[in-house]
């Protein structure tokens, strides 16, 4: 007995000590990864300004899967939005703001805010967003006898996400992601790298009023419960592929795909009825696409990115589907500079710079 004791205590123990030296190298791989300089070029040591615009956009959609039919939402601020900002090694910040173009109907408001971690072999990724003030995109032929040619507004319905995923590249030192979303390198060579992805999301959708209007044609929709508010909050893993085609002239292609499973726990509200809660296996699927131009100095990209998620509200054939998408197109210059700055050291050099040369100035005038 003491013998098997003694063997099942040193299994456990030389288990436990290769999770953890596989845990340790994953890590160091992630943050210390080398890249092969014949596909990747390091420019992070060049400081580098960039301007965006971008539309960011929330729809989703009640399905009535008996019916093969749906209540097709979307933000009613469907507005672009423009950014500028800097760039150098870790260091990357941007400011942005609505401007209201490309927006004949904008009566709702969005509120958004996202980041990124890239690293080597690693992308973490955050985001938050609430949308407020939707319209029904299939009004005239889902609700009865609704006037052809006008909108069915919502200013009452709200939505509210929050995201927090992280990918792993295995071919981290030939694929560079960080040459697509930043200006701290260069893919250099066509490379291509496998994914496996973890991802957590929350999608909340409520309104004043039943989310299900009453006046749907019957014969097309079945649901009618008053829907005052519902959540799904899933935790899933999955995998993909991603790959970027760069041509002798420095015009690239990107197409990043991702599909996974992940467990799904929904809660409803009804305005007549008590909550209901369900718990489901669910998929998704988020893809990157984008073309571009990227050089030792310049960067321009074009591209859009979706997440989108099919969760069951029950066991009577009814899933909401949550869709956000971004469009954007970037163009950034890189500098060179006189030496290899450490961060901190390249502004306070330059602060100290700039008051010596007003203070030069300053002297000559006098």
């Amino acid at each position: 007995m003491r013998t098997r004791l003694a063997i099942l205590f040193f299994l456990l123990a030389a288990a436990q000590t290769s999770v953890a030296q596989g845990f340790a190298e994953f890590i160091y791989r992630a943050f210390n990864a080398e890249r092969d300089t014949l596909y990747v070029d390091d420019l992070s040591r060049m400081f580098s300004v960039n301007a965006s615009l971008f539309q960011k956009n929330s729809a989703f959609s009640i399905d009535d899967l008996k019916n093969l039919s749906s209540l097709q939402y979307s933000c009613s601020d469907s507005s672009s939005s423009v950014s500028a900002g800097f760039a150098y090694k870790w260091l990357s910040l941007n400011l942005g703001f609505s401007t209201g173009l490309f927006d004949r109907h904008r009566t709702g408001s969005k509120t958004v805010l996202s980041t990124q971690i890239l690293l080597p072999a690693v992308t973490l990724k955050f985001s938050g967003s609430v949308y407020e003030g939707y319209y029904l995109e299939n009004a005239e032929t889902i609700l009865q006898n609704w006037p052809e040619g006008t909108r069915h507004d919502r200013p009452d319905i709200t939505t509210a996400s929050l995201r927090v995923s992280a990918d792993y590249y295995f071919n981290y030192t030939k694929y560079s992601r960080k040459a697509l979303t930043s200006h701290g390198e260069l893919q250099r060579r066509t490379a291509g790298s496998a994914i496996a992805g973890i991802l957590f999301n929350i999608n909340m959708a409520s309104g004043d009023s039943s989310l299900v209007p009453r006046i749907v044609n019957d014969s097309l929709f079945g649901y009618h419960e008053q829907l005052k508010f519902v959540s799904n909050t899933l935790i899933g893993a999955g995998g993909g592929y991603a790959r970027t085609f760069v041509t002798p002239a420095k015009i690239y292609f990107n197409l990043d795909m991702q599909m996974g499973l992940a467990y799904n726990k929904c809660l409803l509200q009804l305005d007549d009825a008590p909550d209901r809660r369900h718990d489901a296996l669910n998929f998704y699927f988020q893809g990157d696409l984008s073309f571009g131009y990227n050089s030792n100095h310049w960067f321009f990209n074009v591209g859009g990115n979706v997440l989108a998620i099919e969760s069951p509200m029950g066991n009577d054939g009814v899933n909401i589907n949550n869709m956000n998408a971004m469009l954007r197109a970037t163009l950034a210059y890189r500098f060179e500079l006189e030496k290899n700055y450490g961060v901190g050291e390249l502004f306070t050099t330059k602060w100290r710079q700039w008051r010596e040369h007003r203070a030069e100035k300053k002297a000559g005038n006098g």
